[in-house]
């Protein structure tokens, strides 16, 4: 009878393993996000406190293997680190869930599991943004991505595991009839409300009509292979600001001119806002000026918005070497911005990138209100939530990914998209380029494993739209917070009483 309980929790622990390996970064498998936590949440249920050892090196070996697309330099270290942060943080919920969870409780109960989970990918926001939330896996579920216009993706990775949760509480009630039938209503009811509300919302709210015509223009630079190719160059030059730039990191002039001529090719084409991608150029100031000077000219002869977007050297001595900047330059040939990129890839760019002022710049114009991050910025929703504040209709995105996060990172972009209200333009160097509308559908796409084209042109609407995230941020996070401190209130006080009784 022992070995067979040890033989249950085995296989409850390796099929969780499996399931959440494959819901992972690598593959991000949206049912496999639903299945993983039952097997998981069934295991630690039923395992004693020092068996839940064997669920984080579980989760450890899983995130190893399935962050391991994030990892750009594919540093061993990296990996051990990336397996290890998200065996801890992931089991945070479990945990949890163990320690406040008691079996045959009320139904409300099954909110414990849920409620530790998005405080974590929530506090985990502000360091690594939305990167490993569980909403991502459901991309392809388009009426379930709805859901983040009102509580954000935090309400996405609820519903998922919350299913877990309410699973495991059925079969524990199983001989309980009016409660399964109850609790299956509750969450039945709620999740159907969800869906109806995600068809209702892309049916009958559908972008304006009214679109501009805007072009993302892709470079032959790959900052990628200049870091490998001047390795011991940058480490020098992380540890000595002062030290002197060689002139071989810097870009050719013909590939300067090539994306010119592909910016002119955008235009004649009818492109009225054209974007360039992350680090499209590594420029000296000499360079930057004349580029400048140059791009003023043509935007003022072209009458079209141009985001150009670069790796510049720095002009002061005490700062770190480069600023990952993009600059907007309007049809009257004024720079509009220049903006640096706030948050910065903590292995590539820290060393020598400068961070900007955490500020998303914006202007009104005739197509919209126009806003601009760069790449990884995009993925802190605590601070893209300046674009609802500023009410934003078109924003901006020079990036540049690698295969491992390809497709992923352009659609964690479209659900910051969905989330805030704003149509998006993503000018990804290597990698997809994509043009989304605020309701999370794909309206343009170029993928640069897949094709040689360097020009994407899309029909994006000119106007945004206001959600109930933007205007209400968390009070779902407010809520499960404060309800997994009732939960431990409750179970101090049983736990006084209790004691007191005794005495």
């Amino acid at each position: 009878m022992k070995s067979h309980k040890t033989i249950n929790k085995i296989f409850l622990l390796l099929a969780g393993g499996v399931a959440i390996t494959l819901a992972g970064i690598n593959w991000t498998i949206g049912t496999a996000a639903w299945i993983a936590p039952v097997f998981l949440l069934m295991f630690t249920r039923k395992a004693k406190w020092m068996e839940i050892l064997l669920l984080f090196l579980t989760l450890v070996v899983s995130g190893m293997i399935s962050q391991t697309g994030n990892n750009l330099f594919h540093l061993a270290t990296v990996n051990i680190f990336n397996g290890v942060s998200f065996g801890l943080l992931t089991g945070i919920a479990y945990v949890t869930d163990k320690a406040l969870y008691k079996k045959n409780s009320p139904f409300y109960t099954s909110l414990i599991f849920p409620s530790a989970v998005i405080l974590v990918e929530y506090f985990m926001s502000f360091a690594i943004g939305t990167w490993g939330s569980i909403a991502h896996t459901q991309f392809e579920f388009k009426s379930l991505l709805q859901l983040s216009s009102v509580t954000g993706t935090f309400g996405i990775s609820f519903l998922v595991v919350w299913f877990a949760s309410v699973l495991n509480w059925l079969i524990e009630n199983k001989n309980k009839r009016r409660k399964i039938y109850i609790a299956g209503l509750i969450y039945g009811g709620i999740f159907l409300l969800v869906v109806l509300f995600g068809l209702i919302r892309k049916t009958q709210y559908s972008p304006n009509k009214k679109t501009v015509k805007v072009a993302a223009v892709i470079s032959d630079t790959d900052i990628h292979k200049i870091v490998e190719n001047n390795e011991e160059t940058i480490k020098t030059l992380a540890n000595d600001y002062s030290a002197k730039l060689p002139s071989e990191l810097f870009s050719a002039p013909e590939k300067v001119n090539t994306l010119i001529d592909r910016t002119k090719e955008a235009s004649k084409r009818g492109a009225k806002i054209i974007v360039w991608n992350e680090i499209a150029f590594v420029l000296n100031q000499e360079q930057k000026q004349k580029l400048l000077t140059e791009m003023q000219s043509f935007c003022l002869k072209e009458q079209v918005y141009v985001l150009i977007a670069f790796l510049e050297e720095s002009v002061q001595s005490n700062q770190k070497p480069f600023n990952n900047k993009s600059i907007l330059i309007s049809p009257d040939g004024n720079v509009v911005w220049e903006y640096i990129k706030s948050y910065l890839h903590p292995y590539a760019e820290t060393p020598i990138v400068n961070n900007g002022i955490f500020q998303i710049p914006s202007i009104q114009t005739k197509y919209g209100k126009i806003g601009n991050v760069i790449c990884a910025d995009l993925d802190m929703p605590a601070y893209i939530k300046q674009t609802g504040k500023q009410n934003i209709d078109i924003l901006l995105v020079p990036s540049f990914d690698w295969p491992g996060i390809t497709p992923l990172h352009s659609e964690m972009a479209c659900l910051e998209a969905i989330q805030f209200g704003f149509s998006l333009l993503r000018a990804n160097g290597k990698g997809l380029t994509a043009a989304y509308d605020y309701m999370g559908n794909s309206i343009a796409s170029l993928n640069t494993f897949h094709s040689n084209e360097k020009i994407l042109y899309a029909e994006i609407p000119v106007q945004s739209v206001t959600t109930i995230y933007a205007k209400t941020g968390n009070i779902l996070i407010v809520l499960s917070f404060a309800f997994i401190l009732f939960m431990i209130a409750k179970k101090a006080f049983k736990r006084q009483g209790g004691k007191q009784a005794e005495v």
